[in-house]
């Protein structure tokens, strides 16, 4: 497990010039070999990291060019076909085809089969029976899977690398051992666009990078602004715990667990405070006719903006991890939260929260999944902060306020985000029985397991109360009547 972990790493102005004209040209040769990489993969079905690539221009030598296709473009365009991958099962799942198609088309889609033929026949494993099924695969279930992935390969976007950082080896960026200097770890030997004129950048490692134990990599990473990291091979801290929590998002407080627990409750008002100002130097700005780019002031607070929220993202997870020692965390699939971001958030907030936040919630997540083995699950939230977690009965009025939950039907009050985390819970181990896409399959779902709960003992209390509700609550419309009915039961 690797880790890019920030060094200090001061420069002058003539080494960060340099740093940002060879950064220029390393991102046009990655977009080079990208486009070359894409050849590859709609003629042979995959990429390759060490493909042939010198017939690509570029002002760089060999080695890093090599270094970029091996290191950053191939990883990037592998990452992103995975996503692919994903949405593709997921579409496959939840269609309406026949099984035998569904099993086919998750094969070709497994084996990366949607434009190369690779395999006569598709075989699927049933893991709960042990049974393994062998398919002809028919001309129309491979235009299927052709059609399924070029549709969603179409509708994302794909990588650019306009703003990839310098990732590099020691073919390119040597880290050195000083022999002389005092004040400083390491010398890293950085080759340049001028052959034979490299510049050496001092390193000097702090606290952190010394606790985070593990062995020091060859692989160096270099940001626009100078900033340098060194990643290191950090073995994985396995967690015993026994502990299922779940984790619902919010819009004053970042997260609520089904603890009780209230995290980031002023991640809120600090991101509000700095996207107005943002905003209001935007605005500012365009009426001077200065691009935002052009400012220093606006590059320095979005550069603030953007460390704040995700030093607070990592600081939260990490106090999560630490207070409950989890086996299992259940969120909220990071899609809704997307959109919740979109809805929810007021305009100066939620374009900062979903750029800066959205991405380094889901890179800290895969990092948890890795570092401690913790399983972290994403369900549908749709109706989750509506639903009482103590009966199950969904209703619009149960959510008094943004931050209040009262049931009209059993009573009980909590905290609104409290409560919503508590729901999804109940949904960790049935994600594949309500469609993640689908909000009406959800409230079916919902609906479907209140009436369930209605006609067990412990609720027998509620029925009459609920015959009242139950008919005036549109969610209910055409449900009501036999869920009562002692017969029905």
């Amino acid at each position: 497990m690797h880790r890019a972990i920030q060094v200090s790493c001061p420069l002058t102005k003539r080494k960060k010039d340099i740093i940002k004209k060879l950064l220029i040209e390393y991102r046009k040769t990655a977009k080079a070999i990208a486009g070359y990489q894409w050849f590859l993969f709609f003629n042979t079905g995959s990429f390759n990291r060490k493909a042939n690539i010198k017939h690509i221009r570029s002002n760089l030598s060999e080695r890093y060019k090599y270094t970029i296709q091996y290191h950053v473009v191939v990883p990037v365009l592998e990452s992103f076909i995975s996503n692919i991958k994903n949405r593709f099962s997921e579409i496959v799942k939840n269609s309406n085809l026949p099984e035998k198609t569904k099993r086919v088309l998750l094969y070709l889609n497994k084996n990366n089969e949607w434009l190369i033929k690779k395999s006569e026949k598709a075989v699927y494993v049933e893991y709960k029976n042990k049974t393994v099924f062998e398919y002809d695969i028919t001309e129309e279930e491979r235009l299927l899977a052709k059609k399924i992935f070029k549709h969603i390969l179409s509708s994302w976007r794909k990588p650019k690398f306009k703003k990839v950082s310098l990732i590099l080896d020691s073919k390119t960026a040597l880290i050195e051992e000083p022999e002389k200097a005092t004040h400083f770890d390491r010398w890293i030997r950085l080759s340049t666009l001028e052959k034979g004129k490299p510049i050496y950048l001092p390193v000097k490692f702090h606290d952190y990078f010394e606790k985070r134990r593990g062995k020091i990599t060859n692989l160096v990473q270099i940001e626009e602004d100078g900033t340098l990291r060194i990643v290191k091979e950090i073995e994985p801290k396995r967690i015993e715990g026994e502990e299922i929590i779940a984790l619902d998002f919010g819009l004053r407080n970042f997260l609520s667990s089904s603890k009780g627990d209230l995290f980031g409750r002023k991640l809120y008002e600090k991101v509000k405070e700095y996207a107005e100002k943002i905003d209001r130097l935007q605005r500012n700005l365009q009426r001077q006719g200065i691009k935002p780019a052009e400012s220093k002031r606006f590059v320095r607070l979005t550069e603030k903006l953007s460390a704040f929220i995700k030093n607070e993202i990592r600081r939260i997870i990490n106090r999560i991890v630490k207070l409950y020692n989890p086996k299992v965390i259940v969120i909220e699939n990071l899609k809704s939260l997307y959109k919740k971001f979109l809805l929810e958030y007021p305009k100066a907030v939620k374009k900062v929260v979903a750029r800066y936040g959205y991405g380094e919630l889901k890179k800290k997540l895969q990092e948890i999944r890795e570092e401690y083995g913790i399983e972290v699950i994403e369900v549908n939230p749709a109706y989750s902060s509506q639903t009482c977690s103590s009966c199950g009965y969904v209703d619009k009025e149960n959510r008094k306020t943004q931050e209040k939950f009262e049931c009209r039907l059993c009573g009980y009050k909590a905290s609104a985000d409290v409560n919503g985390a508590k729901n999804l819970i109940s949904r960790a181990y049935r994600v594949s029985s309500p469609n993640l896409h689908s909000i009406g399959k959800a409230l079916v779902r919902q609906v479907d397991r209140f009436l369930k709960n209605l006609s067990d003992e412990r609720y027998e209390c509620l029925r009459s109360k609920a015959l009242g509700l139950l008919s005036e609550n549109p969610y209910f419309r055409g449900f009501s009547g036999t869920a009562l009915n002692p017969m029905h039961r």
